[in-house]
């Protein structure tokens, strides 16, 4: 999920969606392996917004650039047993920043593209990302946040990316579902609207390039019906639980969750964090899956870790 380039738009509020109860408890460490598909990254020199608190635990973060958002993160991850994240480049340079990440620390980290297709976030050159995917630094398009443009990925302006991604067999991750409260008032995203969060939109693209590896970020929410229809025709699709698994009251969450679990996509479904500005959120996502009682210990072990490795072919 993107959080604006302008600044901190705030999650939650009076009559929004995402909220828990205050003090929610991260997941103790359990030891299982587990690979986070939903992560970001910030150029090391870029000041965060201050203070940046996270709205669900509460917890003030003394972390005041990308430089020190990196070393919480890989500090969160080796807490929790986090053995590998896929990163997105956050603000700023969106390629850059990741490959930086996979540069400090290669074995951990898989950098993908954040891509928009905004006059604010124009798509970068073909040619850029063409290098980048056939040496090896970057291995995933995505985080594509066409919706924040106002577009679909269906929209033929992505196909030379798409067909890139499909001649390289490297997955694409795209955002799904909603966005924080009041992000089409912010200045950088004033065409994003809601309808293009629904993932039925991508169907199109996904006929025009058959061999896409498809992950719908955030799980579709709340396009559960649409979501489920794409699963169903789709099998080259998976979903990932990033952001829904914190930030939605955990009923909702694990009710979205066991939809799919019991419509029989269980080995479809990721573990992703989108810990945006807080490390912290990386535990509490975690305990989003594991307080899941309607989850089996096989369950939970595919979407915590083993999904991952067949569909990014870690």
């Amino acid at each position: 999920m993107d959080i604006g380039r302008r600044g901190f738009l705030k999650l939650g509020g009076a009559g929004a969606a995402y909220a828990l109860l205050p003090g929610a408890a991260a997941a103790p460490a359990t030891g299982r392996p587990i690979i986070d598909v939903h992560m970001h990254a910030y150029p090391a020199t870029m000041q965060l917004p201050a203070p940046v608190t996270n709205p669900i635990s509460g917890f003030k973060s003394p972390i005041r650039t990308g430089a020190d958002h990196l070393a919480a993160c890989i500090a969160e991850m080796k807490k929790h047993n986090v053995v590998k994240g896929v990163v997105s480049g956050g603000d700023g340079d969106r390629l850059q920043a990741a490959i930086d990440w996979h540069n400090r620390d290669p074995d951990r980290f898989v950098a993908g593209a954040g891509i928009r297709g905004s006059d604010d976030t124009p798509l970068p050159p073909i040619d850029v990302l063409r290098k980048a995917f056939a040496d090896g630094r970057l291995k995933v398009l995505g985080e594509v946040t066409s919706q924040y443009a106002g577009l679909s990925l269906s929209d033929p302006k992505f196909d030379p990316y798409l067909a890139l991604a499909e001649a390289f067999d490297v997955p694409v991750a795209l955002h799904t579902g909603t966005m924080p409260a009041g992000t089409s008032f912010d200045p950088c995203c004033t065409s994003a609207r809601a309808r293009f969060g629904n993932p039925e939109l991508v169907e199109e693209a996904l006929n025009r390039h058959p061999k896409l590896r498809l992950n719908i970020m955030h799980g579709g929410w709340p396009y559960l019906d649409d979501t489920i229809a794409m699963l169903m025709l789709y099998p080259n699709v998976n979903i990932d639980t990033g952001a829904i698994d914190w930030l939605l009251p955990r009923p909702a969450f694990h009710a979205y969750l066991r939809t799919f679990v019991d419509s029989g996509f269980s080995k479809r479904i990721m573990f992703g964090s989108d810990h945006m500005y807080w490390p912290d959120a990386i535990g509490l996502a975690i305990e989003g899956i594991e307080s899941a009682a309607f989850l089996t210990e096989a369950q939970k072990q595919d979407i915590l870790h083993d999904n991952a490795v067949r569909f990014y072919k870690l």
